[in-house]
């Protein structure tokens, strides 16, 4: 039998955290997936729940975003090798760079069709898998 992957999303878009869920769920993966809502739920999260083996972060998110929490997370020292992945609407090269210097495993941009997010988030899942 196949161990779960423990996934946590932060997202503040309900419409994406579904969305995520459906994409994961195509991949054909074992998983368990927990949502929150914003980056202090997140690291409320991770202070109080066993470890996750990935963490997927939307950089905009309000009260601490995916980049603050991405910090928080590599500085950490119970995540900090924690499969993190950022997953956002905003696209430029600079954030790209920003977040993959602050310690990101993997960057991607959330494309506006459902079929090329079940493609990144499959990315996700398989760039997490090769990194064990």
């Amino acid at each position: 039998m196949q161990v779960p992957i423990r996934i946590v999303l932060a997202d503040d878009d309900e419409d994406d955290r579904d969305l995520f869920q459906e994409a994961v769920a195509l991949t054909g993966i074992s998983y368990v997936l927990t949502t929150v809502k914003n980056g202090l739920e997140l690291m409320h999260l991770l202070q109080t729940t066993s470890k996750f083996d990935l963490i997927v972060l939307d950089v905009n998110m309000h009260l601490k975003n995916g980049i603050e929490s991405l910090v928080e997370i590599r500085a950490d020292k119970t995540h900090k090798e924690t499969f993190c992945a950022i997953l956002t609407t905003g696209s430029n090269k600079h954030l790209e760079e920003d977040v993959l210097g602050k310690g990101a495993d993997i960057f991607r941009t959330k494309p506006y069709s459902f079929n090329a997010l079940a493609d990144s988030v499959n990315e996700i899942i398989m760039a997490y898998q090769q990194s064990r």
